[in-house]
């Protein structure tokens, strides 16, 4: 008893924490190799723009702004893939950068050495010049290793981040929007040579696409490399090695495909559609296996107070997580709406956490803390929103049944009951983790 009072006293005076931060126990606090990394990216790319802008300001603005056109909606787009589990911001700003950071190096090596590396096939008058098997196949190569490395070192450093296909889509995507953007700036400059025809061909036919295929290029070894972290990195590094193959495979087709007709064109970009749908089926497939995980594991939190089954329901469904937020934001402002959907995350981190428990992917003790962790997280959001209503309105989704956001009057103290399926693996839930609820 002693015990929950005393873990029920501190958890009212700890800030929420960040569920998504898992390499610093400081939340917030950024990595020297993240900072370094972000550096060095982006002087890459800054050295890359004065390069290209030393050819002649105009088409250096020019080909600045028509890079930089599809970028805001492709970056929507892949962000609204990342809204049940969203991935950490600062993550996400370094693949970008990264893919960016080794586009701006291919071209000013490719320019140090007077050729054109950057761009296969090269552009002329009359269209795009046809280039060797061997020049399109390694090109493709090289920038598809290069946008890779980025995606291996999370299997490396943070697989914490990586839970499903939807994850190594939306990191994979970042990488490649990123290349992208610096890799069309050399594409419109070396256009502009040719005129308005030149640049308006690089536009049709690169310029809107490139972000696109770079991203479901990226994306398929971004794909492989969630495989090989959420099953064994020993079973599933053939995966990452699949993911290349076939990143560099539909790359070089691509290329290719620019310097033969139209049909074949067509073809090529067929196909391309079709893995687009694959990939986006894989990841509305991901999110209902994230739901589930919700629904099997969340119930048994239930004597904490921290969570009731029309809670589970809300955090199983996206619709109505919006919904919540909707109904935290018009109740208690912004600091509720930040609040809900920290309460949110943290819950969802907690069914990924079991099923990484489950495959053996990580230990009893990091379970144990990370899990306690966790809920100290959901409860100190809870706390907040609730000190911030005098009376809770009944949540919209639980109209008139129990839920966490509207307590109902009960004992002062309730010791939540042993965990069922506990093991070895998985600690009980008990007292002493300070997760009763008062």
């Amino acid at each position: 008893m002693c015990h929950q009072v005393r873990s029920a006293g501190y958890a009212a005076y700890v800030a929420p924490i960040d569920p998504q931060d898992t390499a610093s126990d400081r939340p917030g606090h950024l990595p020297v190799g993240f900072i370094v990394g972000v550096a060095a990216c982006s002087l890459a790319a800054l050295a890359a723009l004065a390069a290209v802008a030393a050819r002649g300001a105009l088409p250096a603005g020019i080909g600045l702004t028509l890079a930089l056109l599809p970028i805001p909606a492709l970056l929507a787009g892949v962000l609204y893939l990342d809204r049940l589990e969203p991935e950490p911001p600062s993550a996400l700003v370094f693949v970008f950068l990264w893919g960016a950071g080794m586009a701006a190096l291919i071209g000013l090596i490719s320019s140090a050495a007077g050729t054109q590396l950057i761009t296969t096939p090269a552009l002329r008058s009359d269209g795009f010049a046809a280039a060797s098997a061997t020049s399109i196949i390694g090109v493709a190569a090289l920038e598809e290793t290069l946008m890779g490395v980025a995606l291996v070192g999370l299997l490396l450093q943070r697989p914490q981040e990586v839970d499903g296909v939807s994850d190594g889509v939306v990191y994979g995507s970042m990488v490649g929007l990123g290349f992208a953007l610096i890799e069309n700036i050399y594409y419109y400059t070396q256009a502009s040579r040719y005129g308005f025809s030149g640049v308006a061909t690089t536009f049709v036919l690169r310029g809107v696409i490139s972000p696109v295929c770079q991203s479901l290029f990226a994306s398929l070894i971004g794909a492989g490399v969630a495989y090989a972290v959420t099953t064994s990195r020993r079973r599933g590094l053939w995966a990452i090695g699949a993911g290349w193959l076939a990143a560099v495979a539909l790359h070089a087709l691509w290329n290719d495909s620019l310097t033969s007709g139209v049909g074949r064109l067509a073809l090529t970009y067929a196909i391309l559609a079709v893995i687009v749908v694959i990939l986006l089926i894989a990841v509305i497939l991901d999110r209902r296996r994230i739901a589930a995980l919700i629904v099997r594991y969340l119930p048994e939190y239930g004597p904490t107070g921290l969570v009731a089954e029309p809670d589970i329901a809300m955090l199983s469904s996206l619709p109505d997580r919006r919904q919540a937020r909707q109904w935290a934001r018009l109740h208690a402002g912004l600091p509720g709406l930040r609040e809900m959907t920290e309460y949110q995350l943290a819950a969802t981190e907690l069914g990924l956490l079991h099923r990484r428990s489950e495959r053996g992917l990580v230990d009893a003790q990091s379970f144990a803390q990370r899990r306690d962790g966790l809920l100290t997280g959901m409860r100190a959001s809870r706390s907040a929103f609730l000190s911030r209503l005098n009376d809770p309105p009944h949540p919209p989704w639980a109209p008139s049944g129990p839920s966490c956001f509207r307590p109902q009057p009960g004992p002062a103290l309730r010791a939540p009951r042993p965990d069922p399926a506990a093991s070895p693996d998985r600690p009980a839930i008990t007292p002493e983790s300070g997760l009763a609820e008062p």
